[in-house]
């Protein structure tokens, strides 16, 4: 069967408008979707002064186009091993005239610098599987398997996997669970980076926080800026001012 062409859509995937840029994506409707956590990470990250950077664990392609959309002089590469996760991103990437400005490969975490040259980019950003291989259930879903669960390539692996391909001083930048915060800082300055910035995310003001956005600095020393708190939701089905604002720029 024939490859759809640009604004085609396949009768199982949907194209979703990401508002920022005019920007839209394909996904598929049963497959891996993204959520909540990519646009955190996509907005955590400074991009000042920023002009290539790559996403490790790409998926759709949404967080490459985030950070397009908000920063129009910044080069990507967007890194997936599913095959038709990369499809689909390409095909957004064209969609939204961005091809000279993202690139979409396919490849495996564990051999990043196979496909994207070593110590190249000056920021690496990536939402890995949340769950470890033996943790709860597994999607009988493939898409949705792979992007929940370290069936291919562990915590340690996106790490290490950045740090090779990150300048002296570049930064890499991650979202996980609580559960997993001491794991990551101890992965950081074992693989060579330096926490810098970290900020907790709450669903409401007063809940516990659900997950964390860290920063670190590449072969460099830097002192940890604990940030204010992200607060998702004003009330439930209210999405907080700042959350909002980022809309609305």
């Amino acid at each position: 069967m024939d490859k759809p062409g640009i604004g085609q859509i396949n009768q199982d995937e949907t194209l979703d408008d990401l508002i920022l840029g005019s920007f839209s994506l394909y996904q598929a409707r049963a497959g891996y979707r993204f959520s909540l956590d990519a646009v955190l990470l996509a907005h955590f990250v400074n991009l000042d002064k920023v002009r290539s950077a790559a996403d490790l664990g790409t998926g759709s392609g949404v967080i490459v186009t985030l950070i397009a959309a908000r920063s129009p002089e910044i080069k990507l590469i967007g890194l997936e091993l599913q095959e038709d996760q990369v499809e689909r991103a390409r095909r957004s990437v064209r969609l939204n005239g961005l091809e000279e400005r993202i690139s979409i490969r396919q490849g495996d975490v564990r051999q990043v610098t196979e496909y994207i040259e070593p110590q190249s980019v000056e920021l690496a950003v990536s939402n890995p599987p949340f769950r470890k291989k033996g943790e709860g259930r597994i999607s009988k879903n493939s898409e949705q398997a792979v992007a929940r669960h370290e069936l291919y390539g562990d915590l340690s692996d996106f790490v290490k996997g950045a740090s090779r391909i990150l300048i002296s001083g570049g930064r890499l930048a991650m979202i996980q669970r609580p559960e997993r915060f001491v794991e990551l800082m101890q992965l950081f300055r074992e693989t060579g980076i330096a926490p810098s910035r970290l900020r907790w995310v709450h669903s409401f003001v007063h809940s516990r926080a659900g997950l964390f956005l860290l920063e670190g600095v590449n072969k460099k020393s830097a002192g940890l800026a604990v940030l204010p708190p992200l607060i998702i939701y004003e009330k439930p089905g209210v999405y907080s001012e700042e959350i909002l604002s980022w809309y609305q720029a």
